[in-house]
């Protein structure tokens, strides 16, 4: 259960960092002579999304293996 309220709060900090902080950092990226400028909070927000989605992924195999 605490693993879930584990993935919640990164969750739910990822959604803060979104939708509610708004800041103008942003990472210049040059890709083929393209300059793209990635917002700071856009990438910590899917930092922590994939965070959350591998601790659930490996939360649910060793859940799986242990009732196996």
């Amino acid at each position: 259960m605490r693993h879930l309220i584990g993935i919640g709060v990164l969750v739910a900090m990822a959604l803060l960092l979104r939708f509610w902080l708004g800041t103008r950092l942003a990472l210049d990226i040059q890709i083929h002579d393209v300059y793209w400028a990635v917002p700071l909070n856009i990438i910590g927000f899917w930092f922590l999304i994939g965070s959350a989605c591998f601790w659930f992924l490996i939360v649910a195999w060793t859940s799986i293996c242990r009732h196996f």
